[in-house]
């Protein structure tokens, strides 16, 4: 009885973090303490579970396999060089252990679903609601762009004066400084965030399902490839356009060259970005000079964000410098771990980190970087370790895609190899734990592992 429970749950936390944000902000309106319980109720799924699905494995000592038993050491490797890098470094313990966690917590989410589902039909039982979520949030994104665009050049209002339909704006506790308004418009097109938290985690998760949706189905729905569409290409974000180009020119290659008609202006926008400084990951910016008063960034694309990630990448390779085999130690730098734990590397006599840029860190919660504050916080073991641990899963799903017993799991595990390649492309620009991305994600790898492991 207590298994179907587990499922429910599990289930359950799945159509809950696409709106985590949503309703953190209005339970907080009622109790700060039933906000603080949504905040982190992934965390707490997390650390209740997984010591049942060990206890799940040692009755069943017969499904664990040698690419799943590799992964599991791999994750604890990561976890143990936080805790080396820590003791190096004298940190306190408390924020070590925390640190150490928060890295690989979202990896342990795949052996949580893989020791309680066990069915192929279950793995449908999931998606299905999913699936109806991620299609009703792209219907709200289309909405929004097509309010935002018909505002701004029908009605000629200012960027400023338009009524966004945003629930995560409304239910923001402060004004909005006009920053939010450059950010939120690129190439004259509206960046959509649906009822997610902003518009990388929208266009991220549509894509998750559009690219499990399209490997799972030989023709697929127009209303559902639209919705899910409308979510992706809505974010105009280079990470989320470039990870399109990937999963749709694979698609194309099967067989829907319709996408063609996507992929097209999204080269476009991406060829822009390339020549753009300002867009560019890959290229240096030029310094800039910051007003104090950040809302006087008022235009498009305003440099704050280019800015902010060229100081924060800097002052972790300066901070790497100081330690190089095992980092400053987890929850010191880049995280908001770090600004929990008041790290002393923020103090501007340690590295002259602006005092602007460590109030942008505490309001964000991350570099937006995920390679600089590992090599910041756990130096070069760490990257070695965690560059291992994207290997050691990407092997394990290449195997179980060997193993499965029809052509339909086959398809499922090489959308979740596809996506594995997203992931890397995202951290290269955005933190690694987005929670309804990453997440989802490894619970999808989870359950069909639990059903190929099993069957095998």
């Amino acid at each position: 009885m207590y298994k179907k429970l587990i499922k429910w749950w599990l289930t359950g936390i799945l159509l809950f973090l696409p709106f985590q944000h949503n309703i953190i902000g209005i339970s907080r309106l009622w109790d700060m303490r039933l906000s603080i319980l949504f905040h982190r109720i992934d965390v707490f799924t997390i650390g209740i579970l997984f010591p049942l699905s060990l206890i799940e494995y040692y009755k069943n000592k017969g499904i664990i396999n040698r690419p799943f038993l590799i992964l599991l050491i791999s994750v604890f490797g990561v976890f143990f060089s936080g805790l080396m890098s820590g003791a190096v470094n004298n940190n306190p313990l408390l924020p070590t252990i925390h640190g150490s966690f928060d890295y690989i917590k979202y990896f342990l989410v795949i052996f949580i679903y893989a020791a309680f589902f066990r069915e192929q039909d279950e793995f449908v039982k999931v998606f299905r609601p999913l699936l109806i979520v991620a299609i009703f949030i792209g219907v709200i994104a289309f909405i929004q762009e097509a309010w935002a665009m018909y505002s701004r050049y029908i009605l000629k209002e200012n960027i400023q004066n338009i009524f966004y339909i945003e629930i995560p704006k409304i239910f923001q506790q402060r004004d909005r400084q006009s920053t939010f308004f450059a950010n939120s418009w690129r190439f004259g097109m509206y960046r959509v965030s649906s009822l997610m938290l902003n518009h990388n985690y929208l266009g991220l998760y549509c894509l998750l399902i559009f690219n499990v949706y399209s490997f799972a189905t030989k023709r697929g729905k127009f209303i559902v490839f639209f919705s899910l569409l409308s979510g992706t290409l809505g974010s105009f974000s280079r990470i989320v356009y470039t990870s399109f180009t990937l999963v749709a020119g694979l698609q194309i290659l099967r067989g829907r060259k319709w996408l063609i008609l996507l992929l097209i202006p999204v080269a476009v926008f991406l060829f822009e970005f390339s020549f753009n400084s300002e867009q560019n990951l890959l290229k240096p910016t030029k310094s800039v000079e910051l007003s104090k008063n950040t809302g006087e960034i008022a235009g498009e694309e305003g440099s704050i964000d280019s800015f902010y990630r060229k100081h924060t990448r800097e002052k972790a390779i300066e901070i790497w410098k100081d330690h190089v085999i095992w980092g400053a130690g987890p929850s010191m730098y880049g995280g908001a771990l770090s600004v929990k734990y008041n790290s002393p590397l923020y103090d501007y006599k340690a590295y002259n980190i602006m005092p602007l840029v460590v109030l942008f860190l505490k309001e964000w919660g991350t570099i937006d970087q995920f390679w600089p504050q590992v090599l910041a916080e756990l130096g070069i073991v760490g990257i070695i370790l965690f560059v291992w641990l994207f290997v050691s899963l990407t092997i394990m799903l290449f195997s179980f895609r060997n193993k499965a017993a029809s052509q339909e799991v086959k398809n499922l595990f090489t959308a979740f190899i596809v996506y594995m390649v997203v992931i890397l492309v995202y951290t290269f620009g955005l933190t690694l734990n987005l929670t309804p991305i990453l997440f989802t994600c490894f619970a999808f790898i989870g359950i069909a592992s639990g059903f190929v492991i099993r069957s095998s």
